[in-house]
């Protein structure tokens, strides 16, 4: 199936170094998501900051290790795993601010994610010799 959106290399690309930059940032900044979120901050906000800092740091590795992989379906299912894994993140975002629980700043986020979400469910496969 042909989509209309950027390669899918680029695309993996792009979503492991978003990955990267947010994992470094959670693990070394983590005071910066009370102040972007509008939460109290705590010593748990950090705790949990850096241990999701981890996580984006190990999904960075997956997204840019096997950005130049030939397509399969493994591959095919990191993608859509990863995709579900930002528009999951979205609605949850959606409903902490729905329920009032964040401010305006989880917006961001919101929008990064369901941004590199679509762009990783429309992305194309380049055709050999490109």
């Amino acid at each position: 199936m042909m989509a209309w959106g950027m390669p899918k290399i680029r695309a993996a690309q792009l979503c492991g170094g978003v990955f990267a930059v947010l994992g470094l940032v959670l693990l070394f900044t983590p005071h910066v998501v009370p102040a972007v979120f509008d939460l109290e901050s705590a010593v748990s906000t950090e705790i949990i900051a850096r241990r999701a800092g981890i996580l984006f740091a190990g999904l960075a590795y997956l997204s840019l290790s096997t950005a130049v992989h030939p397509r399969n379906a493994t591959k095919d299912r990191i993608d859509q795993a990863i995709a579900l894994l930002l528009m999951g993140l979205a609605i949850l975002g959606a409903v902490e601010w729905i329920n009032g629980r964040v401010g305006l700043g989880v917006w961001l986020a919101m929008g990064t994610e369901i941004l590199l979400a679509g762009l990783l469910l429309t992305a194309r496969e380049e055709r050999q010799g490109q």
